[in-house]
């Protein structure tokens, strides 16, 4: 097929047909759950099984590879620890609706859907924010880890961005995102220099994503990640600042990122790079066309 060709077909994953592998999965209920249906439907374990069995399966027999690459990548990125509270059940969904739904589209969208994603909410105590007693956790995570990083904002910011997502909850506290407007702080807020009016309501946070998304500290955060994923442990500056460059000028859009880092003379010369204990057996039993038939491997 050669390189290119290789390339051009999998950053279209939806033309690539991958049924096979999604009939290996096709008796794991939880995975197209909704959160509401998952929290009240489901118990805890086995819904983890079924959720970390497809993560295995997918990784080992998907056609879509690079996809599959990605949505790993995005669930690091998005990190979500799936034994917390409730998460046993709602990690699922998040795995549906945020990772996989945006793993090669827009960042923006996935930034936006994990912000509500009402796993994320559990993980980081959002769900549990209000005007009264704002929750940093989200605030600060969504700088320090998603977007923009160390360095770009100030402990006030983190206090802002807080307030700007009190009300961002759950139905019933636990299923669906919900925004509560009487827990909500309507008051007037600064993020990173931008004033934000107060009576905003659920725009306010929409309107820090807005801000996080197109700040050129998360273009090169993400361009950072995605060399040092594709390329390099210390990732060239060159590939770097090329895939910053394609990341602004495309609002943000994944598959032209990588595109971008794909042709860099410094992805097409890598040198060899250690693979993570996850990688090489997966990569392992690929190669070897290894069948596994255990129900928790998609057998």
């Amino acid at each position: 097929m050669g390189l290119q060709a290789f390339i051009d077909q999998q950053l279209a994953p939806d033309k690539i047909d991958d049924s096979a592998s999604e009939q290996r999965l096709s008796d794991f209920a939880s995975l197209n759950m909704s959160a509401s249906e998952a929290a009240y439907l489901l118990n805890d374990t086995p819904a983890v099984n079924e959720l970390n069995a497809a993560t295995v399966a997918r990784a080992l027999y998907s056609e879509r590879q690079l996809y599959e690459v990605m949505t790993n990548f995005w669930s690091e990125h998005f990190s979500i620890w799936h034994y917390k509270e409730k998460d046993t059940v709602l990690k699922a969904d998040d795995d549906h609706n945020v990772v996989r739904k945006h793993a090669l589209g827009k960042f923006r969208d996935i930034l936006g859907a994990s912000a509500r994603s009402p796993a994320m909410l559990v993980y980081l105590d959002n769900a549990k924010s209000n005007k009264a007693h704002p929750n940093e956790n989200y605030g600060r995570e969504v700088m320090e880890l998603h977007t923009v990083t160390i360095g770009a904002y100030t402990e006030t910011d983190v206090q802002e961005v807080a307030r700007c997502f009190t009300g961002w909850t759950m139905q019933n506290g636990v299923g669906d995102f919900y925004f509560n407007k009487a827990t909500h702080d309507d008051g007037a807020k600064t993020v990173l220099g931008h004033t934000i009016a107060a009576g905003g309501g659920q725009q306010d946070g929409e309107t820090v994503l807005d801000i996080l998304a197109t700040h050129p500290d998360t273009a090169l955060h993400i361009a950072s990640k995605l060399c040092r994923r594709f390329i390099a442990d210390d990732p060239p500056v060159s590939a770097v600042k090329a895939a910053q460059q394609a990341f602004l000028q495309s609002g943000g859009d994944i598959p032209t990122v990588l595109r971008v880092i794909f042709a860099t003379p410094e992805f097409l010369n890598a040198p060899p790079r250690f693979k993570r204990p996850w990688e090489y057996v997966i990569s392992l039993v690929r190669a070897v066309d290894g069948q596994p038939t255990d129900r928790l491997f998609g057998g």
